[in-house]
């Protein structure tokens, strides 16, 4: 087997991923709350983000007022660092500004998590990674954000907010981006890592989606297909 060894596929089949001679990883999508696979995440007092798959197999992210994230852990994927998918914005809430807190609504997020390395890790990391898990977040590390909406330009990136140490959001499509069409992207997300942090990229380590309208109290409607890793673009 070239790529994908006879040691790497029985791993990826356990896991629930998907690997073919195209060298590509596919992600499965979340198939809802018996689905564990995923886990889900939402604030208390909030209303929560209702993540659904529509009849062509689409994940559907719904929001009124709401918040919700969904993470999947990662394995098998060292060697597959282009990230693909497909999303379309049926409705979308107005332009926010994604690097304050509290204005920073989106109808839609992919975000990459990548593990600390071990240099990097200290007695403060380790009780992050012990708060992160006991909330079900993944472990401290770096996060990037992909994310669809707000007041900013495609192709934009700045500091996330909520992880100002360790996280980056760049924006893949603005606010001006059409409606209800499919968009697909393409990432090599080793490269942006080495951009946007000046480091070489770890393995990812989990994978998450968002949507997030409570600041605004309105709805968003998105929905996202076809997450897969491949090993170039």
């Amino acid at each position: 087997m070239n790529a994908i060894t006879k040691r790497t596929l029985p791993l990826l089949v356990v896991l629930g991923l998907t690997a073919n001679a195209e060298a590509t990883v596919r992600i499965p999508l979340y198939e809802g709350p018996e689905d564990t696979s995923w886990q889900t995440l939402t604030i208390p007092g909030v209303n929560a983000t209702e993540f659904k798959k529509s009849g062509d197999g689409a994940l559907i992210a719904d929001c009124m007022a709401a918040f919700g994230m969904i993470v999947r852990e990662l394995d098998g994927v060292k060697d597959y660092p282009v990230l693909n998918w497909r999303w379309r914005i049926d409705s979308k809430p107005p332009a926010t500004d994604a690097s304050q807190k509290g204005g920073d609504d989106r109808p839609i997020a992919v975000h990459i998590w990548f593990p600390q390395n071990d240099k990097e890790a200290s007695i403060w990391t380790s009780i992050g990674d012990t708060l992160a898990s006991l909330i079900g977040l993944p472990p401290n590390g770096r996060v990037i954000t992909y994310m669809w909406g707000g007041k900013y330009k495609a192709g934009e990136s700045f500091t996330n907010p909520h992880l100002p140490d360790r996280g980056m959001i760049v924006i893949r499509r603005g606010i001006d981006a059409p409606v209800s069409k499919w968009m697909s992207e393409q990432i090599d997300i080793a490269a942006d890592y080495r951009r946007l942090f000046g480091a070489t990229a770890p393995a990812p380590s989990h994978i998450a989606i968002s949507a997030d309208t409570d600041d605004t109290s309105l709805k968003s409607r998105a929905a996202i297909a076809d997450i897969r890793f491949t090993s170039v673009p």
